[in-house]
């Protein structure tokens, strides 16, 4: 019996190995120090996304790129939460400047991930720290959010669950908590194309369950939404994230995509460059309807641009030296959908991005 099964256990590799499938585990995803480049796409220039099989090919050559962006992911130690994200496999990554949630706005947000592998062998979503009323605060997932678990390979189900609440204090004017659950499906395998170029890939759709509440002191009662998100994504060994994504909002059984994005390299797009440098523009509310803020950080003459998902210029303004560093652009004429703002001071141009809604 062993003799039959260490000659089958070369053949299973051998089998692996000649039909092409891949198989990630934890060290093909990001981990202390990757700085890592990705363009977002016209949402138009997608074609169909949800097709997908056993030796696939996916070819999107032909996505559009209008703004480009560097996901930097640090040491906890190297962040502004290292007191509370201690570990050597704790990893954090500045997701936004601000957040307003009404009430209270959120800054200096980071996401922190975790690579575990026992109990479960995952990428995990371990906490988040952010700034609320200028305090520090540290929030953690009492029930982790496992965004990948391992070895991934075709075909594969997941359904896990999680719970994340920021303190509960009097310090603080909020209560925030999500809970919920995601499903996870690698759903195909084969090769896919981008602009960036050819890779052996997974395909794996990723759809978060969750309802989001704000308990408040000045508010009567809590207030709580579902926050349904789905992600068809194609992960490769060597890129770390996804190699392509599609990320978008899930309303019942309606998936509306909201960004696109792809692993990718330097290049210059006409009309929006994105900078790397974190902070240097504050600016709420996020979705707007009316009237988005600006906070700039310096006493200066500034231009800004406005530009439609397909990269067209819709508005520009001028701002001249201010005594008051927080300003205002109308955009209440502008119609739904996701805009890319440039502001620029003396040649140096800082990308934001906000939803008209």
């Amino acid at each position: 019996m062993k003799k039959q099964l260490l000659i089958l256990l070369p053949l299973i590799g051998l089998f692996a190995s000649l039909n092409g499938q891949i198989t990630l585990s934890n060290t093909n995803f990001p981990g202390s120090g990757d700085t890592l480049r990705y363009s977002n796409a016209q949402l138009s220039s997608i074609g169909n996304y949800t097709q997908t099989g056993a030796n696939y090919t996916w070819n999107y050559s032909t996505l559009i790129p209008i703004s480009q962006g560097v996901r930097s992911y640090k040491s906890a130690f190297s962040t502004p939460y290292a007191f509370f994200f201690l570990g050597f496999n704790e990893y954090g990554e500045k997701v936004n400047d601000t957040i307003n949630l009404g009430v209270v706005t959120m800054t200096d947000v980071y996401n922190f991930y975790k690579k575990s592998s026992s109990g479960p062998n995952g990428y995990l979503l371990d906490g988040m720290g952010m700034k609320i009323s200028g305090i520090p605060v540290p929030s953690y997932y009492s029930d982790k959010d496992e965004l990948y678990l391992f070895p991934m390979t075709y075909p594969k189900y997941d359904s896990t669950t999680f719970k994340f609440s920021t303190p509960t204090t009097t310090l603080l004017p909020i209560t925030y908590t999500k809970g919920g659950y995601r499903v996870t499906k690698v759903d195909g395998w084969g090769t896919v194309t981008t602009p960036y170029g050819t890779a052996p890939c997974l395909r794996v759709v990723t759809t978060q369950y969750a309802k989001d509440t704000i308990k408040s002191t000045i508010l009567p009662f809590p207030i709580g939404f579902n926050n349904y998100q789905r992600s068809y994504q194609w992960l490769t060994t060597t890129s770390k994230i996804p190699y392509l994504e599609v990320n978008g909002n899930l309303i019942g059984n309606n998936f509306t995509p909201t960004q696109i994005r792809f692993r990718d390299t330097y290049k210059f797009l006409a009309g929006v460059e994105e900078k790397e440098e974190e902070g240097l523009i504050d600016f709420y509310p996020n979705p707007v309807s009316d009237k988005l803020y600006l906070n700039l950080k310096n006493k200066a003459n500034y231009s800004v641009e406005i530009f439609d998902i397909n990269g067209k210029l819709v508005a520009n303004y001028s701002i001249d030296e201010m005594k008051n560093n927080t300003q205002f652009i109308s955009v209440e004429n502008l119609v739904q959908g996701i805009y890319t703002v440039k502001v620029i001071e003396n040649e140096m141009p800082t990308v934001i991005k906000f939803i008209k809604q």
